[in-house]
């Protein structure tokens, strides 16, 4: 009987410890007011989409200044949620620390290849993930320019986050540009893909003035090792512009057709 008793003595003790514990701490933060504010961005990848005076321009408007209230001024829930309308925002996450300050951990999105249109007004990009986003005023990002005949959706809205993975040719296209931009030697040649009429890929180097015939989507990656073996152990860097075609589209064979 006694040990039933100080067992329920124990539990009592406890929760009464807690619910003093919870309303000091929810005293505290009633009574603290906001003395700093921390921008982090998670993934830097240098892409200048989006900078932390922009994030922190974006929160003045929110009306997050120094000596707010933290409970009665600032909503957590509510600044993750207006963040994440900037299109370059992938993810938002929005806490307080132990001193006032208030922490907000950015992640950005990572485009991956960028497109021409001639049936929109605007150009826009696709990120890692295959969603679209739209150019910036401020910056370009050196991806992958791809052009030519891509059937758009008749509808396009890029202020709103989109998928085009269940578009055949979309979902080529995001294959080739994960491709390139995983490899640091085609990243930094291969700078345009324009698609023909027979819905076949043509590329353009930076390096040497010559189309390359890439021909379909088939043995994509085969026909990337064939691309970086004729610029790496090919002709010497001063005769490419010998070279105005490379054919890649047979297996295992590169036919280079000489300028007249």
């Amino acid at each position: 009987m006694f040990k039933k008793a100080a067992k329920i003595s124990f539990w009592i003790i406890l929760i009464s410890g807690w619910i003093i514990l919870s309303g000091f701490v929810t005293n505290y933060y009633d009574e603290l007011t906001l003395e700093n504010i921390e921008i982090n961005f998670i993934n830097d990848n240098s892409q200048k989409f989006i900078t932390k005076s922009e994030v922190n321009s974006m929160l003045l408007l929110m009306g997050i200044v120094n000596n707010v209230s933290l409970k009665k001024e600032i909503q957590l829930a509510s600044i993750e949620k207006k963040l994440l309308n900037h299109s370059a925002i992938r993810n938002a996450q929005v806490y307080f620390n132990n001193n006032g300050g208030l922490k907000v951990d950015i992640t950005k999105r990572t485009p991956i290849a960028r497109f021409v249109s001639s049936v929109f007004e605007k150009n826009f990009y696709m990120d890692r993930r295959g969603f679209l986003m739209p150019i910036s005023k401020t910056y370009v990002s050196r991806v992958p320019i791809f052009s030519g005949e891509i059937n758009f959706p008749e509808r396009l809205d890029l202020n709103i986050l989109d998928s085009l993975h269940k578009t055949a040719i979309f979902q080529e296209i995001y294959k080739m540009s994960k491709l390139i931009n995983n490899d640091t030697f085609l990243k930094s040649q291969i700078v345009q893909i324009h698609i023909n009429n027979n819905g076949y890929f043509e590329l353009i180097p930076r390096i040497g003035n010559q189309r390359i015939l890439f021909g379909s989507s088939e043995n994509m990656e085969n026909k990337f090792k064939k691309i970086k073996l004729f610029y790496t152990n090919g002709p010497n860097p001063k005769d490419l512009n010998k070279y105005d075609t490379l054919n890649i589209l047979y297996e295992n064979q590169i036919i280079c057709s000489k300028r007249n």
